[in-house]
């Protein structure tokens, strides 16, 4: 048994803090020039960083919420300095966190298996690729010349998602603790919900960031805070399912009942305004999901499944049409820009098989050796443009081992998954809610990402990592309850009895 001295751990939260506190009045020194304000803007916003960080600092979950709001926000919040961005700091904040809080609570250190060895393993073969010498530069725009970040992109697609899989694990280990999670995550898809509605219904005035409505990637698509609809709609996604379980698995106040129906409503109906088929399908196999597996709150996967099939049936012309803004799902532009980018990404695995062509170059790839997947696509569909399926992005990049490393974490995590819904209870949110929860917003990922490479998106892997050990979690405290033989304990029931008989 390990003695901890209660002074020592007092010192040691005075030194993370007085060091998080040098950084940051670094920081604002260095970034006062540039700020509008002045110094004034930037002591005034580093006072509010600083009560934060002694937040976050004292509560790992706390420190999980700043990182989703972070990441929710990236896109539209500049850097604090020339090369680092918020949600980088976030992401600090939740490491140091995490390991100070598992200090005192030692029993809910995780083990490690074969899962985290895998994702471990994958990032070394991408910290590898980046320290390689290879053919062209990581381009992220050919017109522009921009390049990619590789650092940035690792830690973003693959780098954030792991870590937070793994603090899931251990700090949301009750209810109380689980409401941090939930509650981020639905307050994060309401307000993608309500910027996509605003988009096209208004009022465009009360919406933030004015990207959105001014000068929206797609503008016939809601396009939400990442500024691109299949990203988008996975968030609202995750959103309508979260207020449908709530709503079936707690009693609440009649209010509270009332805003997780409007909020369900209205990330639905976001969902229609993303106008992106795979997203359609995304939402399609949730919905039968929450169908057959939704014991106490079916119903409102019901009432969607059949309000969606009565909308369809009377909007059937324009459904089958190619006008994407109606609805229609018969345009072909974006089915060539895919084949044609599906073709380059298998053509770049035949050329290197092994290593690939480097993290973060397929989009040089595509455009110096852009590749036509029949005579009767139009060659320039695709042109330069990422990869628009994860796996076969990964293929490229990173060649057969990166894409096996990958799959096994997938399969590992779908296994765990798995074994989490059979184990946990059958009622509350701590119990196989939860896991129905995780398992349709994986399911949700990895259809996602086969239309769109979602490594170069932060906020959707991490919400689903972060569901997904929060369940595995959950199931890992079920397995180390002490389990009761019923026979056993009828018999040593019944012996019992026959003692107080003799006795008496």
């Amino acid at each position: 048994m390990t003695f901890r001295s209660p002074a020592l751990d007092r010192l040691t939260q005075l030194a993370v803090l007085a060091a998080a506190l040098i950084v940051g009045l670094g920081a604002m020194l260095a970034v006062s020039p540039q700020a509008p304000g002045g110094i004034g803007t930037v002591a005034a916003a580093g006072g509010v960083a600083a009560v934060l960080v002694v937040i976050g600092l004292r509560d790992p979950r706390w420190a999980f919420v700043f990182l989703m709001v972070a990441t929710f926000l990236r896109p539209a919040i500049p850097k604090i300095l020339p090369t680092t961005d918020p949600f980088i700091l976030a992401f600090g904040g939740v490491l140091i966190a995490t390991l100070a809080w598992v200090r005192g609570h030692p029993e809910r250190r995780v083990s490690l298996g074969a899962l985290e060895c895998a994702m471990g393993l994958y990032l070394l073969w991408n910290i590898d690729s980046i320290l390689q010498p290879h053919e062209y530069k990581p381009i992220l725009y050919p017109l522009t010349g921009i390049m990619l970040d590789l650092w940035r992109y690792l830690i973003i697609g693959t780098g954030i998602p792991f870590a937070i899989y793994l603090v899931s694990r251990m700090i949301f280990d009750n209810r109380r603790a689980i409401g941090f999670l939930i509650t981020t995550l639905l307050s994060c898809s309401a307000y993608s919900a309500w910027v996509s509605i605003a988009q096209f219904h208004g009022p465009k005035a009360l919406v933030w960031p004015k990207y959105i409505v001014l000068a929206p990637a797609w503008a016939e698509r809601a396009v939400g805070l990442p500024n691109q609809p299949e990203v988008n709609g996975l968030i609202l996604i995750v959103g309508y399912v979260l207020a449908l379980v709530l709503l079936g698995t707690e009693k609440r106040p009649r209010w509270h009942q009332l805003l997780l129906v409007v909020i369900a409503v209205a990330c639905a109906y976001s969902v229609y305004l993303t106008h992106t088929r795979s997203i359609w399908l995304d939402f399609a196999v949730v919905v039968l999901a929450g169908i057959v597996l939704g014991k106490g709150y079916r119903a409102g996967f019901v009432v969607t499944a059949l309000g969606t099939v009565a909308m369809i049936g009377l909007n059937w012309s324009t459904f089958t049409s190619s006008d994407r803004k109606a609805g229609g799902v018969a345009s072909t532009n974006e089915v060539y820009d895919r084949l044609n980018a599906d073709a380059t990404a298998v053509w770049a695995f035949l050329q290197k098989p092994f290593g690939g062509w480097g993290l973060g170059r397929f989009v040089s790839v595509n455009t110096y050796r852009h590749q036509q997947y029949s005579p009767s696509t139009p060659w320039e569909r695709g042109l330069g443009i990422p990869a628009h399926e994860t796996e076969l992005g990964i293929l490229a990049e990173l060649g057969i081992v990166g894409l096996l490393l990958w799959l096994t974490v997938l399969v590992l995590l779908a296994r765990h998954l798995f074994t989490a819904y059979l184990r946990l209870p059958a009622d509350g949110l701590m119990g196989r809610p939860l896991a129905f929860i995780a398992v349709t917003a994986f399911l949700s990922l990895v259809l996602g990402g086969l239309f769109v490479d979602l490594r170069m998106f932060d906020y959707p892997s991490t919400m689903v990592f972060a569901l997904v050990g929060a369940a595995v979690g959950a199931a890992d405290r079920a397995s180390e309850r002490p389990r009761v033989d019923p026979l056993a304990a009828g018999a040593d029931h019944r012996a019992a009895l026959r003692a107080r008989k003799t006795l008496a």
